[in-house]
């Protein structure tokens, strides 16, 4: 069971062996404030084991925090889940402190939402339900002198343009028919499109209102005229609802949001910011579901500012610069959450199938602090629930020494100013 004891100053820390502050051969960097941290275990801890003390620093009070993925199915990074913005890992005889990140995966696509990629800003693992409200098609210039006095798009949603020759008849002139997708915002042409453009640009076909219709264009003609026009067909946007349910506590947030058809440039409102959603053509009152899962991999920031090696003993120690969370922070949620082995087997779904520990009986309890208040908390304080060896969590495949030495026993946390 885990153990944060307080660290008795900087001075007391600073002849912890494995002491990790700045660059070689630069002056020390003093922080303004820093985290504390002494966790015990119940038996000598293991280097090839797996050592995780998960940070939240979203500034939601404890609304949501770090948990163990304990059962799975999705198991993401093979430890840890919730709401997470950094941890420190120790394994293999080092430590690192890491910015979590996060992946949006799209198990089905659907609405016209065809991909995603990149990492979103968010901390909160959980389910976005994302709703086409509304489509906005692109508007139709027209450019050049010829009979087609205006154009209005009534269901087109590829960006690009569309020529067309007409004689003094009024008709089309052979081979002057063409239609070019936008680099972003473009698609190539349906089959049923594109042979309506070619019927056009056989030639000899008299220029009509719908001539366009199967693409979405209705024209405005004047009097039957030679010329040569293009119509540039503007990008298409949607209004999207977005229904975000934390995987953490259940809640649900709605915002409104906006998507680009046929592209995976973001606007200035997108659903999930940091995230590159890719769309086609967009399905109105259709929904399609994006998970924000907890990344395998995240942004290696450095070693913690000190840290300690357990040297065969039972007892991690390390401080890390509240600084390098993020600035103006207000209040942090914390877990310790450790395991035997990393599980990435989404047919592993119960605990006896896996060894870890967390905070609390079940590993959920997380425990959240102000950042304006120096003080120190222990596990014994009674201020959240009491880490006790031998949790229900540490009944899965592993020697009785393994689950020894991932058995949290005894915490202590502090905040404390040093300049």
């Amino acid at each position: 069971m885990l153990v944060f004891v307080m660290l008795f100053g900087a001075v007391a820390m600073a002849t912890l062996s494995g002491c990790a502050r700045g660059g070689e051969g630069q002056q020390p960097v003093v922080p303004e404030k820093v985290l504390e941290f002494i966790v015990r275990f119940n038996a000598t801890i293991m280097d090839n084991l797996y050592y995780f003390i998960a940070l939240d620093v979203d500034g939601d009070d404890g609304l949501d925090g770090p948990l163990p993925v304990a059962t799975g199915p999705r198991w993401q990074n093979g430890w840890g889940t919730g709401s997470m913005t950094h941890y420190v890992e120790y394994h293999q005889g080092r430590y690192d402190l890491y910015k979590a990140d996060l992946a949006a995966n799209l198990p089905n696509p659907a609405a016209g939402i065809t991909g995603t990629d990149g990492v979103p800003d968010s901390s909160d693992a959980g389910t976005c339900r994302l709703t086409v409200t509304q489509i906005d098609f692109g508007a139709v210039g027209v450019n050049g002198a010829g009979m087609i006095a205006a154009a209005a798009n009534t269901g087109c949603q590829t960006a690009g343009e569309v020529s067309v020759e007409t004689d003094a008849a009024g008709q089309t002139v052979a081979g002057s028919v063409a239609y070019t997708p936008a680099a972003d915002g473009g698609r190539a042409l349906t089959a049923a499109e594109q042979a309506e453009i070619d019927a056009l640009n056989a030639g000899g076909v008299a220029l009509q209102a719908d001539s366009l219709q199967t693409l979405g264009l209705t024209l405005t003609l004047g009097a039957s005229v030679a010329g040569t026009q293009t119509l540039a067909i503007g990008q298409t946007v949607a209004q999207v609802q977005n229904v975000f349910t934390s995987a953490d506590t259940g809640e649900t947030t709605t915002t409104n949001a906006t998507l680009n058809a046929n592209s995976d440039t973001a606007t200035a409102t997108p659903p999930i910011p940091g995230a590159a959603i890719t769309c086609a053509d967009l399905e109105l009152n259709a929904t399609a579901l994006i998970e924000l899962e907890t990344s395998v991999t995240a942004t290696l920031i450095g070693p913690p500012y000190e840290s300690h090696n357990p040297a065969g003993g039972a007892t991690l120690r390390f401080t890390v610069d509240v600084a390098n969370l993020g600035a103006n922070l207000d209040n942090i949620s914390i877990n310790v959450i450790t395991t035997t082995e990393l599980i990435f087997d989404p047919t592993i779904t119960l605990p006896t199938e896996n060894v870890y520990d967390g905070l609390g009986h079940l590993g959920n309890r997380y425990i959240t602090m102000s950042l304006n208040e120096f003080r120190t908390i222990r596990n014994a304080d009674g201020l959240f629930e009491e880490e006790g060896i031998g949790d229900n969590t540490l009944i899965g495949p592993a020697t009785q020494e393994q689950r020894d030495a991932v058995d949290i026993a005894d915490w202590t946390i502090t905040l404390r100013r040093l300049r």
